[in-house]
């Protein structure tokens, strides 16, 4: 009898050893899974979106194109159809352009600096048509005559809001046509920036 006490003590010893194993031993880290990555915030642009977006950049593009031609032209003081001012401009906007130069130079002044485009914002888009409201800052352009003298004129406005139609012809953007408004700040304005 002794032995089978001491076989069952045995055998209930083992078992209890390897409970307490089981329950000492430390189960697997729980594995993490990666959490789905969350779509994008902001939805992806539409073609009609992408399209109005590069044509109001390349409006954008023809008509500072144009403004660097014009500054380039004022400070020679000539009035010159040249192929950036076509190619950029067209219709009454190009008239009005060389007859600004024409003024100009007819009175014999050039200019020093140029004109600080402040702002550009879209105001309105249809199929091969922009338009541009731009804000122009010319109070830094002086006007020198024949005689080196400075023959700006005192006390004018000098800013202006340009409401800007803005085409495309043959593939190139070009500048058509111009609503310009004297302004003495550009509040309110959506090329404020």
């Amino acid at each position: 009898m002794a032995l089978r006490r001491r076989g069952f003590v045995s055998v209930g010893a083992a078992v209890a050893c390897c409970a307490l194993a089981a329950a000492c031993t430390p189960e697997p880290a729980p594995t993490t899974t990666p959490s789905p990555t969350p779509a994008a915030t902001t939805p992806s642009e539409s073609q009609i979106e992408r399209q109005i977006r590069l044509d109001y950049e390349a409006a954008e593009a023809a008509y500072r194109d144009n403004m660097a031609e014009q500054d380039r032209q004022s400070q020679l003081g000539t009035a010159v159809k040249t192929k950036e001012l076509t190619s950029t401009a067209s219709g009454r906007y190009l008239r009005f352009v060389l007859e600004v130069l024409s003024d100009i130079g007819d009175s014999g002044w050039r200019a020093e600096g140029v004109t600080n485009i402040r702002g550009v914002a879209s105001s309105g888009w249809r199929k091969d048509q922009v338009q541009l409201t731009a804000c122009e800052d010319s109070s830094a352009v002086k006007f020198i005559d024949k005689k080196g003298r400075d023959v700006t004129p005192k006390n004018a406005v000098r800013t202006y809001v340009q409401n800007l139609t803005v085409n495309r012809v043959g593939g190139r953007w070009k500048v058509s046509d111009v609503e310009s408004k004297p302004v003495r700040n550009y509040q309110g304005a959506p090329c404020a920036a």
